[in-house]
């Protein structure tokens, strides 16, 4: 018997991997204006995107998204 086989299934599974992305708040303002959310056109955020592309969230901050992303079991890269 290996290592492996004597782990749980979870301890084998690696972490989900995401982009944090730069995006300006022109591209996400109608959206957050459906929301009730204002957003300044030049404003610069930072959206986490699953490996299909869909955005999962969006943060104000670089390092919050990536501590956002390692929190919750992702494995975050920068895409430019």
């Amino acid at each position: 018997m290996t290592e492996t086989d004597t782990q749980a299934p979870e301890a084998t599974k690696a972490s989900p991997l995401v982009y944090v992305r730069e995006v300006l708040g022109a591209e996400i303002q109608d959206e957050a204006a459906q929301s009730g959310i204002e957003l300044d056109a030049d404003a610069t955020l930072y959206a986490i995107h699953t490996e299909d592309g869909t955005r999962r969230a969006i943060f104000s901050d670089r390092d919050a998204a990536f501590e956002a992303a390692i929190d919750h079991g992702a494995q975050p890269v920068s895409v430019h």
